[in-house]
């Protein structure tokens, strides 16, 4: 028998990433649509309407946008380059079910080839559950730190060791 409990997650997970090489321009669509459907399948998620792409306007800084509304709520990206600088990825998946955020990394490496990024995953739970907000790092598909941003006693302690040596400076300071 079907459980009568039905929870929405409300997750978010954001991705910062600079990429190890450009993406091929005269293939955004094709490569965007094989880069979603793979982004789908890992979340186990469907499309809730069609995929829209959309050229960069400011050609200082060529790429794409797109967006993929889904079954819980929607997925985008926006890849672009500067000349002579990283290219960047920039991206958000916001979901009423859950993400599993390692998943996501590993599948965005294989597909963009990552050099070093950064994450924020958020889970804004309404109910009685706690929120979460971690910040993750990383370079490719590997995972570097993960700091708990709601850890008020890690900022406490880390606070006091700041003011601590700024105390420490000051009468070095004065003498």
């Amino acid at each position: 028998m079907p459980s009568s409990h039905f929870s929405l997650e409300h997750e978010i997970f954001i991705l910062d990433a600079y990429l190890k090489k450009a993406l091929d321009q005269s293939q955004m669509e094709p490569w965007t649509r094989k880069f979603v459907d793979a982004l789908l399948a890992t979340m186990r998620m469907e499309e809730l309407g069609p995929l829209q792409i959309y050229p960069a306007t400011d050609l200082r800084a060529p790429g794409w946008s797109f967006i993929q509304p889904i079954t819980t709520s929607h997925m985008s990206g926006h890849y672009f380059e500067k000349p002579g600088k990283h290219q960047h990825i920039r991206m958000d998946f916001y979901s009423c079910a859950s993400i599993n955020w390692r998943k996501l990394i590993r599948v965005c490496d294989e597909f963009l080839d990552m050099g070093i990024w950064r994450g924020t995953f958020i889970d804004r739970q309404i109910d009685e559950r706690e929120r979460t907000a971690i910040h993750i790092s990383g370079e490719g598909n590997v995972i570097l730190d993960e700091i708990d941003l709601l850890d008020h006693s890690r900022h406490l302690i880390a606070a006091k060791k700041i003011a601590e040596k700024a105390k420490d400076e000051l009468v070095g300071l004065a003498k």
